[in-house]
């Protein structure tokens, strides 16, 4: 038990971390029901953890194509190898507002997005997480 508080507080740095990051973090389990919604997400989606935790992710986004992101999860889950969705492929996974509307000309985020595999202490892929950077500043810049 000597290391019990070390232990805590690195878990409680990871969560502070996880919660607090500038990159939405969303994790989905194989049904593709959203297991962890970060402050990101939160912020920009507009909706609340408790509010989509335990739902799927078409289900709280019905504007994600089903078919298209299960093509894009298969290597994921099957390979445990990352899939990329760039802005340049679809401007968006998730529709969220753009929080610079003043010094940024969009109407949405652009996104960045990136599915990495989740592995199990035993080395199985039941769960995916995603990684979702705002990649509007970058996309204004190329569209103009």
């Amino acid at each position: 038990m000597i290391g019990l508080p070390a232990e805590f507080e690195q878990f409680h740095w990871m969560v502070d971390m996880v919660q607090n990051v500038d990159l939405g973090l969303v994790v989905l389990d194989k049904d593709f029901n959203i297991q962890v919604w970060n402050g990101f997400m939160i912020h920009h989606s507009g909706k609340q953890a408790h509010d989509v935790i335990g739902q799927s992710i078409f289900d709280v986004f019905p504007e994600i194509p089903q078919e298209w992101f299960l093509i894009k999860a298969k290597p994921v889950f099957d390979l445990g190898c990352r899939s990329f969705i760039t802005w340049r492929q679809r401007p968006y996974l998730f529709k969220c507002r753009n929080v610079r509307p003043i010094t940024q000309q969009a109407d949405y985020m652009y996104q960045n997005v990136t599915l990495n595999p989740m592995r199990t202490p035993t080395g199985e892929i039941k769960s995916l997480f995603l990684s979702i950077q705002d990649a509007t500043a970058e996309a204004m810049m190329d569209i103009k």
